[in-house]
């Protein structure tokens, strides 16, 4: 790591600030403010969000909490975006980047009128238009509200290699990035070692739609036996976990960060059946810890695994089911591909490459002039 060319200001905000989300901002935020960057952190909360933010971040980075809501709300919405617009003359950031659909949307077209479009940047982190929880008439309009507001200017910056696809193919804009995510790999524990006969397949994570409950649960009750348990590290519904728990899945609840990774660490197999993703940090967590996956054919999934290397991606319940009763029966292929996981995973997901990819990013956009911004 080398001394920055020079300081940044830089502006981060996000309306999804939970899970994977949290953990990838927190880091970069952190990253960035211990290389001498000003950064600066804006969130809203959900449920989920962590109760004591700084408590997750460098202890110069400066958070500011916004009203900003996940569902389309003409009047909310048009109040996040004053509030980012407020914020934005405020700070005069020379970098202002934008994490997740909804601030994505709300967030370019404030950063537009401020005149700060050639200084911001957007990951989406899982496009809108590829859930499946909404109707296929929401999915088009989400689609193309993407594309509109990638005609106000910036970068869109993908999370992984088939989410960039998707975007240069469906939103076509100017200036495209690709960042892959990453993790701090010293804090995640590696598998340990058990002899106890059991094999433990597993996932960390809310319980929801997106992370396809249901076909875990399924999957549960077909490869159900005396030496099989099925763990779900998290919490959700309680109608959600209750299913799950039907079908002789172990429900843990949440867990602090710590706790969950030590809970991953005593799996055998991380079974991840999402329906939908950006690039899953739980799923990158498990291959730097030495698990073999058994993973959807989706955006970011299959970017992860190596098939047949480090795991196996498939594209329906019977493939799934297929390929993690190869795994359940065979320790000597569990052991071979989790090595090899760990291997992979713990040169390509390196929190300082995804930290010198942003940087060497944001210092490649001109300086601003001195006299528009405030004293600093």
């Amino acid at each position: 790591m080398t001394a920055p060319t020079r300081r940044l200001r830089v502006l981060q905000l996000t309306e999804a600030f939970t899970g994977g989300v949290f953990t990838s901002l927190t880091r970069l935020s952190s990253g960035l403010a211990a290389r001498g960057h000003e950064v600066h952190l804006a969130y809203s909360r959900r449920g989920e969000t962590h109760a004591d933010v700084a408590a997750y971040v460098h202890p110069s980075v400066r958070l500011h909490e916004l009203s900003l809501v996940r569902s389309i709300d003409p009047r909310a919405d048009l109040a996040g975006l004053l509030a980012i617009r407020r914020l934005l003359r405020k700070l005069a950031p020379d970098i202002v980047h934008f994490h997740s659909s909804k601030a994505g949307v709300i967030g370019r077209a404030a950063a537009f009128t401020t005149g700060d479009a050639a200084r911001m940047f957007y990951s989406p982190r899982g496009l809108a238009f590829l859930q499946e929880d909404y109707s296929p008439r929401a999915r088009a309009l989400f689609r193309r509200i993407e594309w509109a507001c990638a005609r106000l200017g910036g970068t869109v910056v993908a999370c992984s290699a088939s989410e960039e696809a998707l975007v240069r193919e469906h939103l076509r804009p100017r200036r495209v990035a690709l960042v892959e995510n990453a993790v701090d790999i010293e804090s995640v524990i590696p598998r340990a070692d058990r002899d106890d006969g059991l094999v433990r397949i597993g996932i960390v994570g809310r319980i929801t739609y997106a992370r396809n409950s249901a076909l875990f649960a399924e999957l549960a009750r077909k490869h159900a036996s005396s030496t099989t348990r099925f763990v779900w590290v998290g919490g959700g519904e309680a109608e959600d976990a209750g299913l799950l728990q039907e079908a002789g899945v172990a429900v843990t609840g949440w867990k602090s960060r710590p706790e969950a990774l030590a809970e991953m660490s005593r799996l055998d197999i991380y079974l991840h059946p999402s329906r939908w993703e950006g690039m899953p940090i739980a799923l990158i967590e498990a291959q730097i810890a030495g698990l073999p996956a058994v993973a959807t054919d989706v955006v970011g999934n299959r970017d992860v695994i190596r098939e047949g290397e480090t795991g196996f991606v498939r594209a329906d319940a019977p493939g799934l089911s297929e390929a993690l009763a190869r795994l359940i029966a065979d320790p000597v292929l569990r052991s071979r591909m989790g090595a090899r996981a760990r291997e992979l995973a713990v040169k390509r997901f390196d929190l300082e490459r995804m930290i010198d990819d942003y940087e060497r990013l944001y210092l490649a956009v001109p300086a601003r002039r001195a006299a528009s911004a405030p004293a600093r």
